[in-house]
């Protein structure tokens, strides 16, 4: 049995309508957010099993996935530009990655 608790009154909140509700907003974060962490950072495969270090390593992955998605936007054309584009650039510019993360964000 599962329990939901909505602002929609019964007219609004059909079980039909909460069904596809509830199916939109878990398919946008399983298509979003965890298909990334998944394909692109073969979270599921990582062999790290230490209770304290998997959250950090998820935390890392998470802050990594933002700042992606904040370089892309700042790229003159963001819809062609990916995560894969992102680890590219960035492989061999460490610092200037660390510096997304430490210096106030200046657009171009």
């Amino acid at each position: 049995m599962v329990y939901g608790l909505t602002s929609l009154d019964a007219t609004q909140g059909s079980p039909e309508r909460l069904l596809q509700l509830i199916r939109q907003h878990w398919a946008a974060i399983e298509n979003g957010h965890h298909h990334r962490r998944d394909r692109t950072y073969r979270e599921d495969n990582s062999p790290v099993r230490d209770p304290n270090a998997t959250p950090s390593y998820a935390a890392l992955r998470a802050v990594a996935i933002f700042i992606a998605g904040q370089h892309k936007r700042a790229q003159k054309r963001p819809q062609t530009y990916h995560l894969p584009d992102f680890h590219r650039d960035t492989r061999f510019a460490l610092n200037r990655a660390i510096g997304w993360v430490t210096e106030a964000y200046v657009p171009p």
